[in-house]
């Protein structure tokens, strides 16, 4: 919010200082600050950057050292030109959800599809002044702070994804893009912006405050100029970096030798939808249509008119299609041929695609401004149609037209048209969307958990004076139709208590979240949905439930809907609370009064049910577990059950109800965690100068998420496996007590605890923590679990051991390009050994051993059994796998993860120059179980490479 001016930067006292100031010189601008940068001065390509700078605090002040591409041939639009915050201090020192210190790139896709990855600072900011820096090499950028390097990022987890205006389409720019070209540096201190959650404290600003800038230095490396490669002698090569990343792609063919057809099997059903071509307007005759030979061999369009006309590549069973995340990076390409001796010189033709007309997009093309009479490709992006609407705009979630080519109403034009596509790319991946069958109604009493969206009906969201009356405002159905992105918003109330709101890449905005007139856009903090730690409290009292949202921007309906009044005229809570009434097993209708007499209604239909509770079978501590808020449920004495010597009372458990809220969450596969939330209760032992309520201290912090459980029925106890996992107190340990100079305890790999249950939601855990010190605690289960559903392909598989169990060849099936034979079945038992195991809880892992088969592509000198070589050695713990039973595939999560053979991934082949392949986050694999203990698997490694494993279950 702030205006930039060259009059609020100085220099004197050897430091550089930009200061924001509470004062306004232009309108809409309430404040004033500085902007600098070296453009045009200083842009260069690698070597290391660095600053000293002290940050000023407060709510709403933004401070950064960043850099900006200088001339970027990808484009023009951020962010797939690139950006490198080396250093932001926002909102800091509020201790808020928005206090962030740290360092970030932006790269991906132009906005709003940008992607990001960032790192914090363990700094105050604003408390002197700190060294930030980046080194910067080709493929890789490592972050500083005070020398110490805290993150690295190579080119595998940034790309550029941009539309190449010389070769007309998008592509994805070379590995090493965005960051690969000249760069320059920028300083500026801002107010406010979506960073800050728009709001700003003005007296952290008072009569002025400062960033301070001691100075900034760009080193050129001492050795390996070219690509930066010099400057990492102070790199710390044991940190991890971030997963691989690339965006996700779909190609469909609109017409190829004829209207395609597009073909899904979703849950064991086939769902064919054909395309059709027609003419649906030939002007009184004047456009002649029709499909001829093409020279090259098969079927093209020719088109020719005297003036005017159109012809349509439409849904041949007048249901739309649902192209989804196509609004950003998608196109229509199609060839041309231009009979220039039939076609008007000066004429014209428009490109469409609609969803009825006149509901759609269109892009016009001059013919004089394209060649003739040669064969020639045209893009037409579907952002362009989006921007440029007939009456009414292009709906992409149903497309009923693919491609109209229409001629100018006074064009006489002669073409050929072929090989028209549609292809696409979004961080998350795009597409057609398949037919979804419909789901089983939802049935049973009311319950709120589960998935949750607006009705999208007229009069399901309105407001008025009293509960039942909307007189004020109602949505109709033009409004249902307009705000399509926001009736998809989902809101998700978890077993376990957990609250989501999922929003998608746009939501409803409204001006005070935006700035600009009320439309659909990327949702905006704190109302983004991107917290993921957002919960909720229901109560019923047989009439009207009252539903608490727990978190800094949870909502429902309307996010400035609020208890106190609305948005922005109050400010954002920490807890909103609502009413429901009228419910029924998948309807709700819920209330809010935003300050006094103004009730907004929203009226919801449950999309997902959540899952069922546990069952007996279920292990007995499975569910989330809390101590019991009860005097007495905390004690110690010198023997199992005695707890003369201190017990809790009333006073304590009131004074410490940040220790009876916490959670000790134990999986039904074993997994254990502990939930703190923003503060428990410590004691001196942990650093702090008098015991109470405060930030979790490591590793009692509950931030792990590797510790695991067991529990021995038979021996009654339960043991925790993790440096830092505990029930209770975690300074209780076996061999004594943490901090305690009398009874000394260590930070132990496991803790057991003794064990009784008293029934099946309460259990008395006592453990001995040196000799003669018994600690005791109730506890009591707050969350009951759900039992998992065990996939089809769940367990520990392996290639079966015979001949034809391996394959290549050009399709789906055809294995005459190579298989094992009997004798390799022999030679290769360091392969046959190796298994695939996968959990019912959604983990993958290759287990292979001190050997397995290794080829010369993997660093070896001849093909043969060996040590495993990474990444495809099965030392990662944190694959994973979903299974699609419907599409018959299966995915694998995680660089390295594979099935069968490692070089053999989607886009080609490791090592095969021929067809090349890289090392994916994630591999899809075709599926086929003739039974339940065989799996037929096939990959198409590139183009035309089938490769076949036929495994068995162990």
């Amino acid at each position: 919010q702030q205006w930039y001016t060259d009059q609020n930067v100085t220099v004197a006292d050897g430091k550089l200082t930009i200061t924001a100031k509470n004062e306004s010189v232009a309108a809409g601008f309430p404040y004033t600050s500085s902007r600098i940068n070296t453009k045009g001065k200083l842009d260069f390509k690698y070597g290391r950057v660095e600053a000293s700078i002290k940050a000023p605090a407060g709510q709403g002040l933004w401070s950064a050292f960043w850099m900006l591409s200088s001339d970027s041939p990808y484009g023009d639009t951020w962010a797939a030109t690139g950006e490198i915050d080396i250093f932001e201090a926002i909102n800091p020192t509020t201790g808020t959800d928005l206090d962030f210190t740290g360092g970030t790139i932006y790269h991906g896709f132009p906005s709003p599809w940008q992607q990001f990855l960032n790192t914090r600072y363990d700094v105050d900011a604003t408390a002197g002044f700190n060294r930030y820096a980046v080194e910067w090499e080709q493929n890789e950028i490592r972050f500083f702070y005070n020398d110490t390097h805290v993150s690295t990022i190579t080119s595998e987890s940034y790309y550029s994804y941009y539309y190449d205006e010389a070769a007309q389409g998008y592509t994805l720019a070379p590995d090493g893009a965005p960051f690969d070209q000249e760069f320059h540096i920028l300083l500026n201190l801002a107010i406010g912006g979506n960073a800050t959650g728009n709001e700003i404290n003005d007296d952290a600003i008072g009569d002025g405050a400062d960033m301070e800038v001691e100075y900034v230095r760009v080193y050129q490396c001492s050795y390996g100029l070219a690509d930066g490669s010099g400057c990492n002698s102070n790199a710390d090569r044991t940190l991890d970096t971030p997963a691989a990343l690339r965006p996700g792609t779909a190609a469909y063919d609109i017409y190829t030798d004829g209207p395609a057809t597009y073909e899904w099997t979703v849950a064991g059903e086939t769902f064919v939808r054909p395309l059709a071509l027609a003419t649906f307007f030939d002007n009184d005759g004047a456009l002649m249509l029709a499909e001829i030979a093409d020279p090259n061999g098969g079927t093209m369009i020719d088109v020719n008119t005297t003036g005017g006309g159109n012809f349509s590549i439409y849904s041949d069973d007048g249901e739309g299609f649902e192209l989804f995340e196509m609004e950003n990076a998608a196109e229509i390409r199609f060839n041309l041929y231009i009979d220039s001796a039939n076609t008007d010189a000066d004429g014209t033709f428009q490109v469409k695609m609609d969803s009825g007309f006149p509901a759609l997009g269109f892009k016009e093309f001059s013919v004089a401004d394209l060649p003739q009479d040669e064969w020639t490709t045209i893009s037409v992006k579907v952002n362009d149609l989006l921007a440029n609407p007939g009456d009414s705009p292009l709906d992409l979630s149903n497309v009923l037209t693919m491609f109209v080519f229409e001629p100018g109403f006074t064009t006489a034009m002669h073409a050929w048209i072929d090989d028209i596509t549609l292809t696409c790319a979004s961080p998350g991946g795009c597409g057609i969307r398949p037919p979804v069958p419909e789901a089983p109604p939802i049935t049973g009493p009311f319950r709120l958990e589960g998935t949750w969206r607006m009705s999208p009906e007229a009069g399901s969201l309105g407001v008025g004076p009293v509960l039942g009356d909307v007189s004020w405002f109602a949505i109709d159905d033009a409004g249902v139709s307009a705000r399509a992105c926001y009736f998809d918003d989902d809101y998700v109330f978890g077993l376990d208590g957990s609250f989501q709101n999922v929003l998608g890449d746009e939501t409803w905005l409204e001006q005070w979240q935006s700035g600009v007139p009320e439309a659909c856009g990327t949702p905006v903090l704190p109302h983004d949905g991107s917290s993921m730690d957002y919960t909720f409290n229901y109560v019923d009292d047989g009439s009207t439930g009252t539903l608490t949202l727990n978190g800094t921007g949870a909502y429902i309906g309307l996010p400035k809907a609020v208890n106190a009044g609305e948005l922005p005229a109050v400010t954002t809570p920490s807890s909103v609370v609502y009413n429901v009434v009228e419910t029924s097993n998948s309807t709700m209708t819920v209330y809010i009064e935003a300050g006094a007499g103004i009730i907004w209604q929203y009226q919801l239909i449950k999309t997902v049910d959540a899952p069922g509770g546990g069952g007996a079978d279920l292990p007995p501590f499975a569910g989330t577990w809390q101590v019991t808020p009860v005097a007495g449920s905390l004690g110690v004495g010198p023997m199992r059950g005695d707890i003369t010597w201190w017990s809790i009372d009333d006073g304590g458990v009131t004074s410490r109800s940040c220790f009876y809220d916490d959670e000790y969450i134990m999986g039904v596969d074993g997994s254990f965690q502990n939930v703190l939330g923003a503060d428990t209760w410590l004691e001196t032992w942990q650093g702090i100068a008098a015991e109470g309520c405060g930030a979790p201290v490591a590793p009692h912090d509950g931030t792990a998420t590797d510790y695991t459980y067991t529990y021995d029925e038979g021996a009654g106890t339960l043991t925790l496996n993790g440096p830092g996992a505990y029930m209770g107190i975690p300074k209780a340990v076996n061999d004594g007590e943490l901090g305690n100079p009398d009874n000394p305890g260590t930070v132990q790999a496991t803790t057991t605890y003794l064990a009784e249950f008293t029934d099946a939601n309460n259990v008395v855990l006592d453990i001995e923590s040196g000799t003669g010190v018994w600690w005791r605690f109730l506890m009591t289960k707050t969350v009951q679990p759900v039992a998992p559903t065990e996939s089809p392909v769940s367990g520990t598989w392996v290639v079966a051991p015979e001949a034809g169990s391996l394959g290549v060849g050009p399709m789906q099936g055809d294995i005459t390009w190579w298989s094992i034979d009997d004798g390799g079945v022999t030679s290769r038992s360091c392969f046959y050994d190796d298994t695939y195991v996968l959990g019912t809880d959604g983990s993958f892992q290759n287990v292979l051993g001190a050997d397995t088969w290794l080829e010369t592509w993997q660093g070896i000198a001849a093909e043969g059994c060996g040590a495993p070589v990474a990444p495809h050695d099965g030392t990662a713990t944190d694959y994973t796998y979903t299974y699609d039973e419907g599409a018959g595939t299966l995915t694998l999560n995680g660089p390295g993860a594979y099935l069968g053979i490692p070089k053999a991934v989607n886009d080609g082949e490791l090592g095969n120059p021929d067809n090349p392949g890289t090392v994916q986050a994630s591999t899809t694999y075709i599926v086929d179980m003739p039974d339940t203990s065989t799996m037929i698997v096939d990959i198409e490694s590139g183009t035309g490479v089938w490769w076949r494993f036929k495994m068995v279950k162990q």
